[in-house]
């Protein structure tokens, strides 16, 4: 707490003016999966908007420039978006800072969307801070640490660039989908590989037009095949996003990830840019090819069309969101994607004026999150990149299965906010899939209780998360945390 206090006073001190809104210049990020009231609000903020973006972190430059819409109709969101913006708007300043402690009954389970943490980890600190030296070059520095020792660099990163060219060298994280509580290609559910980001914190007047792209290396990867034998390594990694919006209620996105390489597996940039533009021949060795050398394969790739629509039903508004994805290609064909997965997710940012809630649903055919070459899976420090679904089975788990997520957070009063999560999952049968599952699996269920109290700019939250998982074992996990 002292230590916090001081860090404060020291950037405070550094903060002798507002530094110009982000027009023109390099635009800071706003929360992911680090602080879910203020999250909460933005994605509210986004359907009734129209926000045009289907990626995240958001760009805060973004969130301004939709911020003006809602003034008239919800002028409560607009003060508490706003009041949160304005630590963005100072030359330094710390955005974030996060101490929870815990206590759990249960090992072995990974925590949804939380960067890798393990349920039997007993307190986390967390925190995020800013300079920007000027217009055009903001450096953030923070991160995780969990009880084991393991520090993740997940706020740490250069930006510097435009509005229409911001470039990102660090630890960016990227969630590659409209989907609040689970992505299929890429989210936090793996914490983020040392990567450099280019994309646009302003889309771009014809038709909202935004783009992203990442490359960067994945740690250490054991068990990568070559040669008759398997090798070991850092894996290099691609991310590509791009989307528009051909009406004011309808925006569309595309996302492709490309791991490859590792160890001995030498990639050139040939190999890589062939593997973008022809994946059916450069990378999905196996089907059917007689004459596939598995060692030129470059990697693993998997691709999504993600939708989103804002719009009004009976003067409610609410946000259908959907991703379709592929594993792999269909019928060696470049423009058909195989082993797929749906995601479906629907969001009422007010069911009345105090209560909003959110349903997601995901479906996922055979072999999602293996492949043939990477043994470990598609994973990051092994835990898988994508849905949280991935996490409930073993690595080399090859069956489909689904999942189901509701959220309900209900504002009790002025200072105080209910919020209850639900999720299940399963890993379908022989019956319905086309391998047998390795053991025996039952479908797990999880509720969580989270309640959050406000003191000045402040936090408090106590948090109940109880469940059995897959293997028909319960948990019990139970959590303090202090938040800015």
């Amino acid at each position: 707490m002292i230590l916090f206090k001081l860090l404060k006073k020291i950037i405070f001190t550094c903060s002798f003016f507002s530094a110009s809104v982000f027009a023109g210049g390099v635009s800071p990020y706003l929360p992911l999966k680090t602080d879910p009231l203020i999250e909460l609000e933005i994605e509210r903020l986004a359907s009734l908007a129209k926000m045009p973006v289907l990626n995240k972190p958001y760009h805060a430059a973004t969130v301004l420039e939709y911020l003006s819409k809602i003034e008239e109709s919800h002028p409560v969101l607009h003060y508490r978006i706003n009041s949160y913006l304005k630590r963005y708007k100072k030359q330094a300043s710390i955005t974030h800072f996060n101490f929870s402690g815990a206590n759990s009954f249960e090992e072995n389970q990974t925590l949804a969307n939380a960067r890798g943490q393990q349920i039997d980890s007993h307190y986390q600190v967390s925190a995020a801070a800013f300079w920007q030296v000027n217009k055009y070059i903001i450096a953030n520095v923070g991160g995780t640490f969990y009880e084991d020792g393991d520090f993740i660099p997940n706020h740490s990163y250069l930006s510097f660039g435009f509005d229409w060219l911001q470039v990102d060298v660090g630890y960016k994280e990227h969630w590659l989908s409209p989907h609040q509580d689970g992505a299929l290609l890429l989210s936090t559910q793996a914490k983020p590989p040392i990567n450099v980001t280019i994309s646009n914190p302003t889309p771009f007047d014809w038709m909202n037009i935004r783009y992203e792209m990442s490359v960067g290396l994945l740690d250490d990867t054991e068990n990568i095949l070559f040669d008759d034998g398997f090798t070991s390594g850092e894996v290099g990694f691609i991310t590509m996003h791009g989307s528009l919006q051909p009406l004011d209620f309808w925006t569309i996105g595309f996302n492709r990830t490309l791991m490859f390489g590792g160890g001995d597996r030498s990639i050139s940039f040939d190999d890589v840019w062939n593997a973008i533009k022809d994946p059916a021949s450069s990378d999905n060795c196996g089907e059917g090819q007689s004459n596939c050398d598995r060692d030129s394969e470059v990697g693993n790739q998997m691709a999504s069309i993600t939708n989103k629509f804002d719009f009004r039903l009976f003067e409610m508004p609410m946000s259908f969101y959907h991703e379709y994805a592929g594993e792999d290609t269909k019928q060696h064909k470049n423009t058909a994607l195989g082993n797929i997965a749906l995601n479906y997710g629907l969001f009422f940012p007010y069911l009345t004026e105090t209560i909003s809630l959110n349903v997601e649903h995901a479906n996922f055919m055979h072999k999602w999150y293996t492949h043939f070459i990477y043994n470990d899976g598609y994973t990051n420090d092994g835990t898988r990149m994508g849905h949280w679904w991935g996490d409930i089975k073993p690595a080399d788990e090859e069956n489909g299965g689904t999942s189901w997520s509701l959220r309900i957070d209900y504002n009790i009063d002025q200072k105080s906010q209910l919020q209850i999560m639900y999720r299940t999952a399963d890993i379908e049968t022989a019956e319905n899939n086309f391998l047998p599952p390795k053991n025996s699996y039952k479908r797990s269920h999880e509720l969580e209780f989270t309640l959050n109290n406000a003191y000045k700019s402040y936090f408090y939250t106590s948090k109940l998360h109880i469940g059995k998982d897959i293997l028909g074992d319960q948990f019990l996990r139970a959590s303090l945390a202090f938040r800015y």
